[in-house]
């Protein structure tokens, strides 16, 4: 009776649930965009890398297949995809000053740390798209993205934690990312509820588990990152009250 209830209020109010739809689209676009411009803002202040190998080279490979491969997956953001290419183009170029600034203490890694990018970037380009290929590019465009997703939540987790330092992370680069991950999951939720095509969405087992995984990332990086700071300030109060 619930889901009878629900379903009907939803095709009463259709017109404006996509139009709600439609505008959490352009948000999650813009917030996406921002949050790449916010990564090369943070890591110019600090002099590090502000996203870790992985996540880039990930999103790099996913937008080059779906931008000019097969264009025709990625039609329904409207070329938002090629701006995206074009802007992580600019990321990657902007981070690789200074991500031998991360490796002083592996000497091997410093010095090659640009063969590494492009040899990450070309191996995640491999995996993109022969997965489009065996999977048909729609699927690919859907589950190449959770992997993007994924990545680009669990990689500022491992980041932080791994430095042990908030030096390189930033609370606005994760505001951007995680507005535009719920503002993505509600859309998504919207199609799913208005019968828009838009990918295996709940009835897939993989994607409850990615839902669930990426809000759970999203979720707990703010605390995580407190946890730090305040690791931060009692380390440089310490010598004070010494004193």
């Amino acid at each position: 009776m619930g889901g009878a209830t629900l379903l009907s209020a939803a095709l009463e109010y259709r017109a404006q649930l996509e139009s709600v739809a439609e505008f959490l689209r352009i948000l999650a676009g813009i917030c996406w965009t921002l949050n790449y411009f916010s990564m090369m803002y943070v890591s110019g202040r600090e002099k590090i890398p502000n996203t870790g190998v992985f996540p880039l080279c990930c999103d790099i490979a996913w937008e080059f297949v779906y931008a000019f491969i097969h264009p025709t997956a990625s039609a329904h953001w409207q070329g938002g995809v090629k701006v995206w290419f074009l802007v992580h183009c600019a990321v990657v170029t902007y981070i690789l000053k200074f991500a031998p600034n991360e490796w002083d203490d592996t000497p091997i890694v410093k010095r090659n740390i640009r063969f590494i990018y492009g040899a990450v970037t070309l191996g995640f380009l491999g995996a993109q798209w022969s997965f489009a290929e065996e999977v048909g590019p729609d699927l690919g465009f859907f589950y190449g993205g959770v992997l993007c997703q994924t990545l680009a939540s669990l990689g500022p987790i491992c980041q932080l934690l791994a430095r042990n330092s908030t030096r390189g992370s930033s609370l606005l680069t994760w505001g951007l990312r995680a507005t535009a991950t719920v503002g993505g999951f509600i859309k998504l939720s919207i199609y799913y509820i208005c019968d828009i095509p838009a990918g295996p969405w709940f009835e897939s087992p993989m994607c409850k588990f990615y839902i669930i995984l990426t809000l759970v990332l999203d979720v707990s990086y703010p605390f995580l990152y407190s946890a730090v700071r305040r690791q931060e300030l009692a380390s440089a109060a310490a010598p004070k009250k010494r004193n």
